[in-house]
């Protein structure tokens, strides 16, 4: 089951209000609401197998009525008892940015029935899994990469994977930037892409001390043309770690051009406000499309 894309989320001073409405209503009625928790929502493949992901928002609907968006371990007060349906629609940071949460088109919506009791809390582990038959081009470096590299200094190697990625494979992506390897950009090689009004988004997993830019190259009436579209930022920390995030990317925007052909994206990294060096490091490079 689908429901209508919402480009909203619920924030705490809304959220307060909602509940003090909620929590008026049932004094006045006389009602306790049910609760549900939702554990961190995880994502597997048609096999089962566990896949990086990350989802911020849920959509959430008992009976096929909305309760709200909720944030995943929140607890979400419902108006309902006895048995129901839950259904709930995952939802993710648009380009990595943090006022632009939507439902993802591509994860399928989970559902539930439980067993609702008024005080009572009813816990919910979610496995999203993506809809059937979707077109997906996938880079997670276990036999090598997909991209090609143009007009830069600095390459992509493989090295071996840490592990801490869910269901990461045996290698990942590393481009090393120094002063004479100080610009990377790797284009996507193989068959270009086709999509032309509809959904198409790029996950990707990184870790970095430096901006990597995600854009988009084609070419209209015999000319290429290239939009630097969205950066990804540093996820170093001020400890010195440096640990793993995904980003969703729509490209469906920056593609969505008439008459343009040979659709590819390309990742790139350059060392930025004089910095000597930098490290950038990518895992399962997807682009999903219907």
């Amino acid at each position: 089951m689908r429901y209508p894309q919402r480009n909203i989320m619920t924030r705490i001073l809304p959220l307060v209000g909602l509940l003090g409405l909620l929590f008026s209503a049932c004094k006045k009625e006389g009602a306790i609401p049910a609760y549900l928790t939702v554990a961190t929502p995880v994502v597997q493949d048609a096999s089962g197998n566990g896949i990086s992901s990350k989802i911020t928002d849920l959509w959430v609907y008992v009976n096929d009525q909305p309760v709200g968006v909720w944030e995943p371990g929140r607890q979400v007060p419902v108006i309902a008892e006895g048995s129901a349906q839950v259904k709930l629609i995952a939802g993710i940071r648009r380009n990595g940015i943090v006022d632009n949460r939507i439902q993802y088109p591509f994860y399928a919506t989970w559902q539930a029935a439980v067993n609702l009791a008024s005080g009572q809390t009813t816990a919910l582990a979610p496995v999203f899994r993506y809809y059937d038959n979707l077109d997906i081009w996938l880079s997670d470096f276990n036999t090598g990469q997909r991209f090609d590299t143009v007009d830069c200094t600095a390459i992509m190697e493989l090295v071996p994977s840490d592990s801490t990625l869910v269901g990461q494979g045996s290698r990942h992506g590393r481009i090393t930037l120094d002063t004479d390897h100080a610009d990377y950009r790797g284009v996507s090689s193989g068959d270009a892409f086709t999509p032309t009004t509809g959904n198409a988004f790029l996950e990707m997993d990184y870790r970095s001390d430096t901006r990597l830019l995600v854009g988009v190259r084609y070419t209209l009436s015999g000319v290429q043309k290239e939009v630097a579209w969205v950066y990804a930022n540093p996820t170093k920390r001020s400890d010195g770690s440096m640990p793993w995030n995904k980003i969703y990317v729509d490209l469906a925007e920056p593609w969505n051009v008439g008459g343009a052909l040979d659709k590819r994206f390309y990742i790139r990294a350059q060392l930025e406000n004089g910095a000597t060096t930098g490290l950038v490091e990518v895992d399962n490079i997807k682009v999903v499309q219907p």
